[in-house]
């Protein structure tokens, strides 16, 4: 086994060469100490009394000898053990010098080389270690051998012999201490990667999770959020350290009630018109801190409509026939009324009051209807710059509209999104109809513009008109059904539109501005939540 091996030990570790960088720092303060002792005459005075000379030559040597070796482990130079045993050799034997130089084992400096032994018990593993504390040990009967030979003659073997003695139960004690330690420091490392892996894996999830996570401090900071969070709060980026209501006054507000009712719960908010309505849920943890819970209500929402839109459908069945067939007879009797008093201009314009209100009525139980049979949610990927294009196209064609009346602004000709194509078009339809008809003819800007782009994980199509707007008191009711500016509408148009975006997942939303009406519809990019 070579003391001078060079290259890398499969077996090294980081900690092991810290280790031994420690050892070797010690060595250099105290080879630095036994030289400045010496040359500045301090005490104790013992120290290099038997031989000046020798002492100070080897506390020399010590010094430049101590200064290489800790360059040496700091640049991990050659194998570990190799180097360890080593240095530990070199120092059994310069103590040993300094030993012998300084008038031998009575002097108490024998106990210099228990530190190197118990050393070698913690740096060096096995047998190796027993090794090192029998160098020690034969230097010490040598020192003692020499001192007897070359001295007054006095036997001094029991003396080295319990020293001996103590080299080898310390490089035990040190060995299993070592073991124990390594042991230990082994298991806390691997805790320490499960618990990293499991942060790792906590972070990853929270961070994926389509509920949004905020842990806010006891003066209502927020310290920690999630990317679902900063969506549905409309939050830039991951601020901490941040007042809540600098976020959502409206959830502060929440919170504050919550602090003094814990078994309160509260309605969805809006935090933005153009985002969707989300609703939060608080829970105390032990550290002081609330952890909230803020959920996107749009599948609640979802569900709701479906309900709503089943118990129409059922009314509307029940109560078909029983005014479809009066209706019915109604047109039908105006329609006799006319032919039998034609020419009379008093009975024309009665029958066409009954006419034209019997086709109202009757546009708008065809409607309720097909709006109580719709099928169920079909989505598929559809490429929406290229769907648009043709759309315009077919919108044009039909109404006989020139084409250039009809802008289509594209942003992200990629885009795309899951939905229900045939849906998608009853949509886009109801929107464009409204958009062409509120328009104005006389303006030199295009009447109506469509945009497609994408904002905030979300792909949106802006329908704007060039008219006038929509006032303050009708855009509360904008989405309710029966409610309608226009003559000979049933009020139906906005209200399917924005049940049928729900339905996919999606939000329709009047965004108020200068110069005209403009209709948002938005879909996420990532995920869409779709009833069936």
């Amino acid at each position: 086994m070579s003391l001078f091996n060079f290259g890398h030990d499969a077996t090294e570790t980081v900690p092991a060469w810290r280790e031994l960088s420690i050892f070797s720092a010690y060595r250099l303060f105290l080879a630095t100490t036994l030289f400045v002792v010496y040359w500045l005459k301090l005490p104790p005075e013992f120290l290099g009394s038997e031989h000046p000379e020798l002492y100070s030559q080897v506390t020399l040597f010590y010094l430049i000898l101590a200064v290489l070796l800790l360059f040496i482990t700091f640049k991990k130079v050659g194998r570990y053990h190799a180097n360890t045993r080593t240095q530990l050799i070199l120092d059994i034997v310069l103590l040993t010098l300094i030993i012998n130089s300084s008038g031998g084992l009575s002097t108490g400096l024998g106990s210099l080389l228990v530190v190197v032994v118990v050393v070698g018990g913690t740096l060096i593993p096995g047998r190796q270690s027993a090794f090192i504390a029998a160098i020690a040990t034969l230097a010490v009967l040598l020192e003692v051998s020499y001192s007897q030979i070359s001295g007054d003659g006095v036997t001094k073997y029991s003396h080295a012999g319990l020293l001996g003695a103590t080299f080898f139960a310390t490089a035990i004690l040190a060995q299993t201490l070592s073991y124990k330690m390594k042991t230990v420091r082994l298991l806390a490392d691997q805790r320490g990667q499960d618990v990293n892996k499991l942060a790792m894996l906590n972070q990853h999830i929270i961070s994926s999770m389509q509920t949004g996570i905020l842990v806010l401090d006891s003066h209502c900071r927020v310290t920690l959020s999630n990317r679902s969070a900063r969506d549905l709060l409309d939050i830039k980026s991951e601020y901490t350290d941040i007042a809540l209501r600098y976020f959502s006054p409206i959830l502060a507000e929440q919170l504050t009630k919550w602090k003094t009712d814990l078994r309160a719960t509260f309605d969805p908010i809006e935090i933005k018109p153009d985002l969707p309505e989300v609703l939060a849920r608080f829970t105390a943890l032990e550290s002081g801190e609330t952890l909230v819970y803020i959920e996107s209500a749009t599948a609640l929402s979802q569900q709701a409509q479906q309900m709503k839109l089943a118990s129409l459908g059922r009314l509307t069945a029940s109560i078909a026939h029983e005014i479809r067939n009066p209706l019915g007879a109604i047109s039908h009797a105006g329609e006799l009324l006319a032919e039998t008093h034609e020419g009379d201009p008093a009975t024309t314009k009665l029958t066409d009051i009954i006419q034209r209100h019997s086709a109202r009525m009757n546009g708008i139980i065809e409607t309720i209807l097909s709006m109580s049979r719709r099928k169920k949610v079909d989505p598929k990927v559809v490429i929406l710059a290229l769907w648009l294009e043709s759309f315009i196209a077919e919108f044009c064609d039909i109404n006989r509209i020139k084409k250039n009346d009809i802008e289509l602004a594209v942003y992200s000709p990629l885009a795309r999104v899951s939905i229900d194509e045939e849906q998608l078009q009853q949509i886009m339809s109801n929107l464009v109809n409204n958009a062409w008809h509120y328009s104005s003819e006389q303006s030199d800007v295009t009447r109506v513009k469509l945009g497609l782009y994408t904002e905030n994980n979300d792909v949106i199509i802006d329908v704007k008109d060039n008219g006038i707007g929509i006032s303050e008191e009708i855009q509360q009711y904008l989405f309710e059904p029966f409610h309608s500016e226009r003559q000979g509408g049933t009020g139906l148009g906005l209200y399917l539109a924005r049940e049928m975006c729900q339905a996919n997942g999606g939000r329709l939303n009047y965004i108020a501005g200068e110069g005209g009406a403009c209709f948002r519809v938005s879909f996420p990019i990532e995920k869409q939540e779709v009833l069936h």
